[in-house]
């Protein structure tokens, strides 16, 4: 039964507790059952309504009416038919691949695997506290009743739910649920690939069972015993439906964050690591009480890991992919209050974040971002009232269909001709060298003894300009470490913390609830702005040394050639793939522009692809901070609610300076310097170990390399032959590349 109970209650002016009392039941359960009517039983409905004094058949021919789900239609699929289109060019010229070449350069397969990356749809993600009704929330977007819900925190996993076309034939029902080493690389660190959902061995051997939705009740919520051994393990539910919303994205539910000051319980560890996959943010925060001190702290980080579309289409509206939503927007808040509710909290958010989060965003996107901007963010939701959330419905719907498409296209577009392109002069290039070889094969001959005889004075210079990468690395980390622990001596002395409520809050309460974690948010805006000029300045060192670096030469009367191209950032990135953790490399490598044939190098380019979409080299450096400190809500939660209790004197101090002992006091307690300087530390090792890799890499190829020359220009009569071949060869691989069949679609940056 689906009936508006509240409807019916509030005119004749029983309390919710009063039609508790009368059931049996808590409040709370009553409120629960009054925003989600369709879940109570039959026996209580009629008893429910005779209280209420309203006859059943009346009741029932009033039902309410569930809202239908989001319809984006389907906006991937002319691009989808252009991949497979490109997928069969690539199958029909498969045979390239193996093709004999002595450099690295990219094969058709490569170009392959980055594809299938292009088919992965957007990723919606809803998130916020227990209790806020995200869940709810994600069954009405759908127009279905997947996801449980409860009045207690329901959901302890996180699920993903998509579109039923995309399950792999032998997943065995609608619903998987998995263990968290599923989503773990080779290192060990969470890497939330959906592409690892199409690998039937990494499923079988991870996924705990499969079956129907009565899975969802038994594994994802809390109302079951948590000391069933049935439920250990499970980290997320792979769900798969058939719902119009899922045509254009996936839908991810996280477990809500917990109101202890803590935040340790493993709901909150999954919903921490799972913030890093989402292109578009639905926050969940009720409408009574909306955007509290914890929601701010949550949104701080939360908007610093949530990718720019901006910067990849000129149209995209700004923070378009940022949704604050007030849930149970109920008929008990009046029609004109509505407004006045999101109009305070927006204002609340713009100034509590101007000068962080937000002044990130602007850096980020190269674009002002006003309170107008931040306001548009803000949408109720109350499903029984269609005008309460329309805006919401209407916004995610253009969203889902035309805006966000049109930035992805504009990205595949953009990936796809630079690989094109500069692959194409990167074979051309290599035919040249070639061809040149083979003209002075015999002169090359003999100046390679020389290279060869030189070859300890070369591996002296490598060392010692490595050498010179690893101190610079080591100094940054300390001068890193001296500007934050100087800034936060200051900010975090009492009389500077005074000095800050007083200016910033007129009202106790206010101050008690934000100004802890503003102050926090400070802490970090200065490391990451640190951070960001020292990775530049580091920057400048890696690409010193890369161009620069030692490389077996063949000097002839004509000055110094090259024989063979020999690519040192190639290399060097081919080190770093699939570290998992780069520091400030993270800020070189998101340098590199689009990354052109980069694109197809291992592991890293997608995955910076994926993080930081076309950010420059500074945001990249601080977004891989904050994942070196442990990503979104690590720092300051938590610290509003410490304050939450605090008793108010008459007599004595101003509550200002009380408030800023307080808060020194907590600071130090929780030892939130300290744990600044341990990321800092972390960030910096990251850099030193990547860098490491990188310079290895670079070394085991240049050997190679030289190794290659000394086998092209032997006293072998086969070395000109050898040449020849592979002239050929970088022939027929110029011509794939050049001929790659795609044109840009769409207007974009």
């Amino acid at each position: 039964m689906n009936i508006n109970f509240r409807r019916y209650r509030e005119p004749k002016g029983i309390s919710q507790e009063a039609v508790a009392s009368r059931l049996g039941i808590s409040a709370d359960q009553v409120r629960h059952y009054e925003q989600f009517p369709a879940k109570v039983p039959m026996g209580m409905a009629v008893k429910w309504l005779q209280i209420l004094g309203v006859d059943i058949a009346t009741a029932m021919s009033e039902e309410i009416h569930p809202l239908p789900g989001i319809e984006p239609r389907s906006p991937y699929a002319e691009l989808y038919r252009r991949l497979n289109l490109l997928n069969q060019y690539i199958d029909k010229n498969s045979f390239f691949s193996g093709l004999e070449l002595p450099t690295d350069l990219p094969r058709p397969n490569d170009l392959q695997g980055q594809i299938n990356q292009y088919y992965q749809k957007p990723n919606v993600v809803l998130t916020g506290a227990f209790d806020s009704g995200k869940s709810y929330l994600a069954n009405t977007l759908l127009g279905k009743k997947i996801l449980p819900t409860g009045y207690q925190p329901a959901t302890r996993v996180i699920t993903i739910v998509c579109h039923v076309e995309t399950r792999p034939e032998w997943f065995d029902g609608n619903v998987g649920i998995i263990d968290e080493k599923f989503w773990q690389d080779e290192n060990g660190k969470l890497n939330f690939n959906f592409l690892y959902l199409e690998d039937r061995e990494r499923c079988q051997k991870h996924f705990l069972q499969f079956g129907s939705f009565d899975l969802l009740e038994r594994y994802g919520v809390h109302q079951y015993d948590d000391s069933d051994d049935s439920n250990d393990g499970g980290h997320t539910a792979i769900v798969y439906v058939d719902a119009p919303l899922l045509r254009a994205c996936n839908l991810i539910d996280l477990p809500g964050y917990s109101d202890k000051q803590d935040e340790v319980s493993k709901d909150v560890e999954k919903a921490k690591s799972a913030t890093q996959i989402a292109n578009v943010l639905l926050y969940a925060s009720p409408a009574k009480g909306h955007i509290n001190g914890q929601d701010m702290e949550r949104l701080r980080n939360l908007l610093r890991l949530l990718p720019a579309p901006e910067n990849e289409c000129k149209d995209f509206p700004r923070l378009g992919n940022f949704f604050i939503v007030a849930t149970q927007a109920d008929p008990s808040i009046p029609d004109d209050e509505l407004p006045k509710i999101l109009n305070k909290a927006s204002a609340r958010l713009y100034k509590e974040l101007d000068e962080t989060a937000i002044e990130f965003r602007r850096k980020l996107t190269k674009q002002d971002i006003t309170k107008e901007d931040v306001q548009k963010r803000f949408f109720t939701f109350w499903s029984e009232r269609p005008d309460r959330c329309q805006r919401l419905f209407d916004d995610l719907t253009q969203l889902l269909r035309e805006t966000l498409p049109k930035t992805v296209i504009c990205r595949v577009d953009r990936e796809i001709n630079a690989v094109k392109y500069d692959n194409k002069q990167e074979y051309a290039n290599s035919i040249e060298q070639y061809q040149t070889t083979i003209a002075k094969i015999d002169e090359y001959r003999k100046e390679l003894e020389k290279a060869e005889k030189n070859e300890p004075e070369r591996q002296r210079q490598m060392w010692q300009k490595r050498s010179e990468v690893s101190k610079c690395i080591n100094d940054l980390e300390k001068d890193t470490r001296k500007s934050f622990q100087t800034y936060a001596e200051k900010q975090i002395d009492v009389d500077s913390i005074e000095k800050m409520i007083s200016q910033r809050y007129d009202k106790k309460k206010e101050a008690q609830e934000y100004a802890p974690g503003y102050l926090v948010d400070l802490l970090q805006t200065h490391v990451e702005n640190r951070i960001s000029v020292n990775s530049e300045k580091l920057k400048a060192e890696i690409d010193a040394f890369l161009e620069k670096y030692p490389v077996p030469k063949l000097p002839n009367k004509d000055g110094i050639v090259v024989s063979i191209p020999f690519d040192t950032k190639g290399a060097f990135l081919g080190g770093i793939a699939g570290l998992g953790a780069y520091g400030a490399l993270a800020a070189w490598a998101a340098s590199l522009g689009n990354l052109g044939g980069y694109i197809l190098v291992g592991k890293l380019v997608s995955l910076l692809s994926a993080l930081f979409g076309a950010t420059t080299g500074g945001t990249a450096a601080v977004i891989s901070f904050v994942s070196a400190i442990g990503g979104p809500i690590v720092l300051g939660i938590g610290l509003a609610a410490g304050f939450a209790s605090l008793v108010w004197n008459l007599f004595g101090e101003a509550w200002q300076k009380r408030l800023a002992k307080e808060i020194h006091k907590h600071l130090t307690k929780q030892g939130v310097v300290n744990k600044f300087l341990a990321g800092i530390d972390q960030y910096w090792q990251e850099t030193a170990t990547a860098f490491d890799q990188g310079a290895d890499a670079v070394e085991a190829k240049c050997k190679q390399y030289l190794k290659h020359l000394h086998e092209i220009t032997s006293t072998d009569t086969q070395s000109k032959e050898r040449i020849e071949q592979i002239i050929i060869n970088l022939e027929k691989l110029r011509v794939f590349f050049a001929n790659i069949p795609w044109d840009t679609q769409g207007e974009c940056l």
